[in-house]
């Protein structure tokens, strides 16, 4: 199978057509998916397009990898996790009326997971934005952006003000807009520097927001760690009927 070489990325349509045979029921769960070599030869892509696919998948819990034996569908996948749908509109709109002290700017790793993104792309060096945000009950965030060197080499720790909004100030640099960006919501406990960061007491529970940003030809643009504090940030979202 040929995929189409428009503007849609190839790793997400490869992504989609697998997520579609895990939904389906026509990759069973528990099920041994086809390894990378085979999806190459398949869909006639290259190896870093079907690991940036599975991985993917395997980031919304759909498939599950098993060191020397293989990829395999997850047991009951597409059942414990809910796909919700926002606009990059709703995420800038959210920040107004915040304010942003910058805490450091260097080269630096991200975590594992956003690493292994960035490296697919062929990216392995990276800089680190370090701030807190806050409103007027006090500091409610604590984040970690990261930046290809390529964006990370024109950004000035001294640009940024109190009052900048971090995506459209990156859109500014790049020069083009985000075109989507992928969530993901979990929860841990505030340590260290997270809970002196945002004046909570060691242990305390947080929200942890991992966010990577694309732009319309799928190139991933920069990608943030976040801590909330629950008692400072709700996360709302309206559900309907479609």
């Amino acid at each position: 199978m040929i995929l189409d070489r428009g503007p849609t990325s190839l790793y997400f349509q490869l992504k989609d057509i697998l997520k579609s045979k895990i939904l389906s029921n026509e990759l069973k769960a528990k099920e041994r998916l086809p390894s990378e070599a085979e999806l190459c030869v398949e869909y006639r892509v290259s190896r870093a397009t079907v690991r940036q696919a599975l991985l993917e998948l395997e980031k919304e819990g759909l498939i599950y990898r098993a060191r020397g034996r293989g990829t395999f569908v997850t047991d009951g996948a597409g059942l414990k996790h809910l796909a919700l749908k926002g606009t990059i509109e709703n995420l800038i709109t959210s920040g107004r009326g915040t304010r942003i002290k910058v805490l450091a700017y260097k080269e630096a790793l991200p975590p594992p997971a956003l690493a292994k993104i960035f490296r697919l792309r062929g990216i392995q060096n990276f800089f680190q934005l370090e701030l807190v945000r806050r409103f007027r009950k006090g500091p409610f965030g604590y984040s970690f952006i990261y930046l290809p060197p390529d964006l990370g080499r024109i950004v000035s720790r001294n640009e940024l003000t109190e009052t900048t909004e971090i995506i459209t100030f990156l859109e500014k640099k790049m020069g083009k807009r985000v075109h989507r960006a992928s969530q993901t919501i979990d929860v841990g406990f505030a340590e260290g520097m997270v809970a002196k960061n945002l004046s909570m007491k060691p242990k305390s529970p947080v929200l942890i927001i991992e966010r990577e940003y694309y732009a319309n030809d799928g190139s991933i643009m920069f990608a943030s760690l976040n801590y909330f504090r629950p008692d400072l940030y709700k996360y709302k979202i309206e559900l309907t009927r479609v």
